[in-house]
């Protein structure tokens, strides 16, 4: 077997080549550019290396490093090579474990990498393009958070002028941002220009989530008390300009997320309370699901183990969870925990338990996180389906 590890940097990368039996391919690491020529120049080093030695069998390791191993990660999958991508973390264990002092440069980091796949040749997970797709879901997910936070951003932005320039408006609609609502906002910035409208382009406009009538809305901006001037106008449309692009923004990650998702994992979506967006937050963070050897052990990456504390006869009986892992993740499951037992038997006569023990309801929330994430560590690590019980009484 020939083990190939990559130091991975931004401009350029060393690898060093070796077999198990401690034949090199050169006595020290090589250098090649980020791009199509080293990555080129790569495999056919490696080709060469199998020539020599007579074997065909490669495993390459590489560390993850933020973006910098994406391109070489997946150009040498698609090459039909089979890699593992490393927890950097451990790697620097090793090497710290094999010697007491330890320099750090690329040439040895390569290096270290390739021993590390050797001395650990029983644990090799390589790396699938299907990993890819979950990955990028994990950047499609954070990065429609953030869009999302704009989108509270602007709303918040509406509200504050509104309630400034006519406050009594508040009141007209139940939705701030609905349709109708922004239709009239757009045309009518203004109550002054609510006052002068004409009452058949007002009606042609109230339709929906309206809880008054053209009456009701000229009358409130005739008597308002809000304060505007010739820039409100212009503010109001900005803000809604603002919201109409976040909205369209989320739409597109919904519907790129629910691409990925019915390819990926379909199956996910037979838990109650998990849409395609969740799943695609649960996937994303979760990565591979092969790196978990227990269902506990996803308990405890997610951070919603409890932390216990003892020291000598003192065992602290006031724990929280541990908050240790992906923050997104955590979300993700309370979204669902919160719906799921309204759907779900087994979860409803879990939830009906536990409030009769007495047990308020967001602490039954974080029991029943925990339920669903072991039923998720089951589905992703069996390929199987989950079926709603509909015949257990509360």
């Amino acid at each position: 077997m020939i083990y190939v590890g990559i130091d991975v940097a931004s401009e350029k990368h060393d690898f060093f080549m070796m077999t198990d039996n401690g034949e090199v391919y050169k006595s020290s690491s090589i250098t090649i550019a980020n791009n199509e020529t080293g990555y080129q120049s790569l495999c056919r080093a490696i080709s060469e290396f199998c020539t020599t030695t007579n074997d065909e069998n490669v495993r390459i390791g590489l560390e993850s490093t933020g973006i910098y191993h994406q391109n070489i990660l997946t150009y040498l999958v698609a090459s039909g090579y089979e890699v593992e991508l490393i927890n950097p973390i451990l790697t620097n264990m090793f090497a710290k474990s094999s010697k007491v002092h330890h320099p750090k440069t690329d040439n040895l980091d390569s290096q270290n990498i390739c021993k590390f796949l050797i001395d650990h040749k029983a644990d090799f997970k390589p790396y699938s393009l299907s990993l890819y797709n979950i990955s990028e879901l994990k950047s499609l997910e954070r990065a429609r958070f953030s869009v999302i936070e704009d989108l509270r951003k602007a709303k918040l932005h509406l509200y504050t002028l509104i309630k400034k320039i006519f406050p009594e408006y508040l009141k007209m609609f139940s939705n701030l941002y609905g349709i109708t609502s922004l239709n009239i906002l757009k045309k009518y910035p203004t109550p002054d220009k609510i006052v002068s409208a004409r009452d058949a382009s007002l009606v042609s406009l109230l339709h929906g989530h309206c809880k008054c009538s053209v009456t009701d809305l000229k009358e409130a901006a005739k008597h308002s008390i809000g304060i505007y001037f010739s820039s409100s106008p212009f503010e109001i449309r900005d803000a809604i300009a603002v919201i109409e692009f976040s909205q369209n923004r989320v739409q597109g990650y919904n519907d790129e997320i629910k691409r990925i998702v019915n390819a990926v994992a379909p199956n996910l979506l037979s838990i109650p309370g998990i849409g395609t967006v969740t799943a695609g937050m649960i996937l994303g963070e979760i990565g591979d699901i092969s790196r978990f050897h227990s269902a506990e052990a996803l308990v405890s990456y997610a951070g919603i183990d409890i932390e216990t504390y003892q020291s000598g006869k003192y065992i602290a009986t006031d724990c929280y969870i541990s908050k240790k892992g992906s923050r997104y993740l955590r979300y993700a499951l309370f979204q669902v925990a919160r719906i799921a037992w309204m759907f779900d038997d087994k979860f409803k006569a879990y939830y009906n338990k536990k409030k009769a023990e007495g047990k308020h309801h967001y602490v039954i929330i974080g029991h029943l996180e925990k339920k669903i994430i072991r039923v998720i560590y089951s589905i992703l690590k069996n390929g199987s389906t989950y079926s709603i019980d509909k015949n257990l009484t509360a």
